[in-house]
């Protein structure tokens, strides 16, 4: 076990629950996009969080197969949408399926993250969730870490000349 892993295991001992999951997305874009995270979290919950880049506000939400290391059947994917006024909804699904993956699923290995942006425009206004197949028919297959970037800023500087 890595020094990190046990410290993780230390301060929270289910690295795969929900609010650290929603929080290493948080750290895991503010890393993509380049952008400085502060020297500690935002205040409130990961889920009432907005992130600005240029000229365009996303919400943040994500997702995983695995929710706890003894899992043995994967969960069903389905995002849960906020609610929040924002231009774009950025959705992370860490991937990985028990019970083989789970000893190789590293939440901290951005190659082990899909994304997608959803513009809140094209979404339903009362729609709380979405599910994957659902989202990849109508937005694609995501994109990897690596495509975040460039992906985020041209829908920015389009968001900005609108």
């Amino acid at each position: 076990m890595t020094e990190r892993d046990a410290f993780l295991r230390w301060t929270c001992a289910n690295p795969f629950a929900e609010e650290v999951r929603e929080a290493y997305l948080h750290w895991l874009v503010l890393q993509a996009l380049e952008l400085e995270p502060g020297v500690s979290r935002p205040e409130g919950a990961w889920r009432e969080q907005v992130l600005r880049v240029g000229g365009l506000s996303l919400a943040l939400a994500s997702a995983a197969y695995i929710q706890h290391p003894a899992q043995q059947e994967p969960n069903p994917i389905s995002f849960k949408l906020s609610a929040l006024q924002a231009d774009c909804q950025l959705l992370g699904l860490l991937e990985g399926s028990p019970p083989e993956a789970v000893e190789g699923l590293d939440l901290f290995d951005p190659t082990q993250w899909r994304f997608w942006l959803v513009q809140s425009r094209s979404l339903h206004p009362e729609r709380l969730s979405i599910g994957l197949n659902p989202l990849c028919r109508s937005q694609g297959d995501g994109l990897a870490f690596h495509e975040l970037k460039a992906a985020v800023w041209a829908l920015a500087s389009d968001n900005t000349a609108t």
